[in-house]
């Protein structure tokens, strides 16, 4: 019975209730999201892009031709290789096909005719495995439609692999510096806040406000700057320290700005909200798979969320030093708008009664 009394004990505490909603609401949200966000992806390959170069002039456009109709991808067409690679760089296309120069002659003369497949494997490993799989069915399917008096197997195929990851561990790295600085952040600013809530006995809602930003800038800059350094140590990225120190600092800013606007917005529930976010930011970020394979309703919320900016970035950053330019505005834009609310909400709370300074006593 005692027991039994204990355990009314513990619900009548808000931290209790809070902790039992998590341990309900965290599955519950992981469930929801990503069962209708990842509901029927592998359906919507139609969504995906491929980039073709054609340089077997007219008799390679004929064959073009052929292959869109035979592909479940949408098609891009290139004038270069190099151009071709640098969006797939980029993420605008997942996988690259060229067509070489006297494709065609060297196939109606029953030689060997080889198309090229050129996959990055900084790519999502869906995408990349879905890429590779359907190489040979393409290349079937040219072969039989343009040789088939000839033989199938005329045409064979050759898979080039851009960007090889031979390290495993640092395949996680743009999971760690991108996903996992956001749990850190967001972890930091429940201790913030409880800290806040202590020293509105004795300080003014400005005075906790601008000292709490205080520290946030500092851990910006030298939490981002340790784990770069240490992530440094192990991986040879193709970007320089000081580029991979100044993403990793606006990730940490972006992730301070959102968790803590949170607090600022929804008090004691922020937690809820900052916990909502992780398989929206998982979900989205395009490691796992591309967001285009997403149902639409999720496709594009990854723009607005810190993760998937800074898992897309570092992806980049690391392996091909591709352009990041629009990570950055969409990272900076997230700190700018995100800090903006909560400086609003903060000058719209009231401020508390100034503490009471009791006289002393005299003895």
């Amino acid at each position: 019975m005692q027991a039994l009394h204990t355990c009314k004990a513990f619900l009548s505490i808000v931290q209790t209730k809070i902790g039992l909603v998590f341990a309900v609401f965290v599955p519950l949200l992981f469930t929801i999201v990503w069962m209708t966000g990842y509901n029927g992806a592998t359906e919507r390959l139609d969504q995906l892009k491929v980039g073709i170069v054609n340089e077997d002039g007219r008799s390679g456009a004929v064959i073009i031709e052929r292959m869109i109709q035979q592909m479940p991808y949408q098609s891009v067409m290139y004038s270069s290789l190099q151009q071709a690679q640098q969006q797939m760089d980029q993420g605008e296309v997942m996988m690259v096909i060229a067509i070489p120069a006297e494709f065609t002659e060297q196939g109606s003369s029953k030689q060997s005719a080889q198309l090229s497949y050129y996959v990055n494997e900084a790519n999502s490993d869906i995408a990349k495995s879905m890429m590779e799989a359907s190489a040979p069915a393409i290349s079937a399917a040219v072969g039989k439609q343009a040789f088939g008096d000839v033989q199938e197997q005329i045409v064979s195929t050759n898979i080039i692999k851009t960007h090889s990851i031979r390290n495993f561990a640092i395949s996680m790295l743009p999971m760690i510096l991108g996903f996992v600085t956001y749990i850190g952040v967001m972890t930091m600013n429940i201790q913030l806040n409880l800290a806040s809530m202590m020293l509105k006995r004795s300080h003014r809602k400005w005075d906790i406000f601008w000292g709490r930003q205080l520290l946030l800038v500092g851990v910006a800059l030298f939490g981002s700057l340790i784990v770069t350094s240490v992530a440094m140590l192990f991986a040879n990225t193709t970007a320089s320290f000081w580029q991979m120190w100044g993403f990793h600092m606006l990730v940490y800013a972006a992730s301070i700005g959102v968790t803590q606007m949170a607090f600022a917005l929804f008090g004691n529930a922020a937690p809820l909200f900052n916990v909502a976010l992780i398989p929206l930011q998982l979900m989205t970020a395009g490691n796992i798979i591309p967001a285009a394979m997403l149902t639409p309703f999720y496709r594009h919320i990854g723009s607005f969320l810190p993760a998937p900016n800074a898992i897309q970035g570092y992806l980049r950053l690391i392996y091909n030093d591709a352009p990041v330019g629009s990570f950055v505005l969409n990272l900076l834009l997230i700190t700018l708008i995100t800090w903006g609310v909560t400086w609003l909400r903060t000058a719209l709370i009231r401020p508390a009664t100034a503490p009471l300074t009791q006289p002393a006593v005299d003895h």
